[in-house]
């Protein structure tokens, strides 16, 4: 197999990036030799030195360097497109040694102006600009901490971590912030929103999928990331590696919203779909989509000397109406577990195997939840599939950390909802706070699931496949019915960015972090404190626990009571031993302290 090298900036410093096509037994040999994978580069590296390349002509054969450059070669580096390439590993032309020279060795004597060229720091993150987004700028550059620590900070700049970019709203003020952040003026074009023109990428090509599925028709895409990233947000949406193209459900109405969200960018539909293909009968149920996507996404991962036994057990869990992310976690940590014994028959592993590898696990630093989640899926196989029924009681399970809730005073919230400004931010944070909401079912909240009249709110398929009524807040019945004027045709109460879509989870987050940071609060948390501050402050007003379990939807009271160990009005009620000691007592010690000092 081919190994391409070649030099790479990360984490502040060079280092040689080595890339090939997936191999285990390759990433074995390199873990020995010393090199680390960079899941932000998305390859392997080890330290920019000549023993380091001489560490990889005598372990591997096949070891190419990507664009070698001669000593006369001079890279410039330019902040912007100009710049997009790093500078390759460079090679000797009439050399004896069949080693390849680093850049600082084969260039003598580099010039004056080429050092101090070099030394900018808009030089040192190889600033590349790519084709913006909407109603954004989008460049990439190389890791360095404090620059995107300071980046972050902006309003408007985020960072688009599928895509490994920068996404910088193009508005004047932004752009000035940004460019003095990464010493590079001039960096981002002058094209502001008012400029924003349609995409207009050529065509959108549908043709009939394989013989073996006719339930799905391909969607072959333009290579615009804009056009991609629409068609992913489809429900049930998925790529097809071998084809190159994406799959949807042949149904009319999936071909008609599908025309309908492209047509502000006047995208051109080829429609090479055989007359009557498209059939309401092949639109499938999202219960189904769901569970066959989780059960494909473990296949995947599996060897074929394993398949059988990742089927037996995804038999079982599908059998017992498992969700589709307790089969996604059990199956992805039963698939760990085979792997790390070598794809061995599970029902041959004794005992004390199994809890060595366990502590083994815990000893690299395993979380306790990731463990428990092991120690579950280990359980379900052996008492479902190998039908060990006393499995459960002889496999010991990691102890789990017991961290302390964050919990905002009512205080606190009121100067939260207070630092938002926009409207439909602040009322999603308020239902969060005001019903005890989770993020999720606060995002995929819609207007049927409110009850006006009934002053309640209807969680539908809550965690744990369970519906549950909550209570509508006096405080935010105004303020949903104008709401409600202001967003008329949507289904969701929270709309996201494209058409009939939620509004996301991340985002919902990110507008709490601003907000704690614009309140002044020293306090660090999420939506779901909001939900601990809920139950903790129905707690301090002496609602009975029971209640409290129903309207946060908890299966075991145990789960409830933990929030009565973090009652504020509790601990205040307590004294402190220091604090009952007479004052003379104390003002006496400190006249003696003060003397001897």
């Amino acid at each position: 197999m081919v190994l391409t090298i070649k030099k790479i900036e990360h984490r502040g410093a060079s280092r040689i990036g080595i890339t090939f096509p997936y191999s285990a037994e390759i990433n074995r040999k390199l873990k020995s030799l010393g090199a680390t994978y960079s899941s932000t580069l998305r390859c392997w590296y080890l330290d920019y030195k000549g023993d380091n390349y001489r560490l990889l002509q005598k372990n591997f054969d096949n070891l190419v360097i990507e664009n070698p450059k001669t000593d006369n070669a001079t890279a410039v580096l330019v902040a912007g497109p100009e710049g997009r390439d790093l500078p390759p590993i460079a090679t000797r032309e009439n050399s004896d040694s069949d080693v390849a020279q680093f850049p600082e060795k084969a260039v003598k004597t580099p010039a004056a102006e080429h050092k101090a060229e070099n030394s900018t720091l808009a030089q040192k993150l190889h600033l590349q600009l790519r084709e913006n987004i909407g109603k954004y700028w989008v460049f990439s550059m190389t890791y360095h901490q404090a620059v995107s620590r300071e980046l972050l900070k902006v309003k408007g700049i985020y960072w688009n971590k599928p895509q490994k970019v920068y996404m910088v709203l193009r508005h004047v003020a932004v752009k000035e912030k940004a460019e003095a952040i990464l010493e590079a003026p001039g960096f981002f074009p002058g094209d502001y929103l008012e400029k924003e023109k349609p995409v207009q990428a050529g065509a959108v090509i549908v043709v009939k999928t394989h013989t073996d599925d006719p339930r799905w028709m391909q969607v072959f895409m333009p290579p615009v990331y804009l056009l991609r990233e629409k068609i992913k947000r489809f429900a049930m949406s998925r790529y097809s590696v071998p084809h190159g193209c994406y799959l949807l459900p042949a149904a009319p109405g999936v071909y008609k919203a599908l025309t309908v969200h492209y047509e502000p960018e006047k995208v051109v539909f080829e429609n090479r779909l055989p007359a009557g293909y498209l059939q309401k009968e092949k639109m499938p149920n999202r219960k189904q989509f769901l569970l066959q996507s989780a059960k494909r996404q473990v296949m995947e991962k599996t060897p074929e000397t394993a398949r059988g036994t990742i089927i037996a057990m995804m038999d079982a869990m599908l059998a017992n109406n498992l969700s589709d992310s307790t089969i996604r976690q059990y199956g992805n940590a039963f698939c760990r577990f085979l792997g790390d014994n070598g794809y061995c028959d599970p029902a041959t592993l004794t005992h004390k195997q199994i809890v060595k590898y366990l502590g083994g696990l815990m000893e690299k630093g395993l979380s306790a939840s990731t463990g428990h989640a092991l120690v579950n899926a280990l359980n379900y196989y052996y008492r479902h599939v190998e039908r060990n029924l006393n499995f459960e009681f002889s496999v010991p399970r990691p102890k789990k950390e017991h961290k302390l809730r964050v919990v905002f005073t009512p205080e606190e919230c009121a100067a939260i909802f207070t630092a938002i400004g926009n409207p439909k931010h602040k009322l999603a944070l308020m239902i969060a706070y005001g019903a005890g909401l989770r993020v999720k079912e606060v995002v995929t909240l819609k207007w049927g699931d409110i009850l006006m009249a009934e002053q309640k709110i209807h969680v539908k398929n809550g965690k744990g496949k369970k519906d549950r009524l909550v209570m509508l807040p006096w405080s935010v019945m105004v303020m949903l019915e104008n709401y409600r004027s202001l967003y008329t045709g949507n289904d969701y109460v929270f709309a996201g960015q494209f058409a009939g879509a939620h509004y996301s989870t991340g985002s919902l987050q990110k507008v709490m972090a601003a907000a704690l940071e614009k309140s002044g609060l020293w306090k660090k948390g999420s939506v779901h404190n909001l939900r601990h501050s809920f139950a903790t402050h129905l707690i301090e007003a002496g609602t009975d626990v029971r209640y409290i379990q129903e309207l946060l939807g908890h299966s075991s009271i145990k789960t409830t009571m933990i929030y009565t160990h973090v009652s504020n009005k509790a601990i205040t009620r307590i004294q402190s031993p220091l604090d009952r000691l007479p004052a003379e007592t104390i003002r006496k010690s400190d006249e003696k302290t003060n003397k001897k000092v």
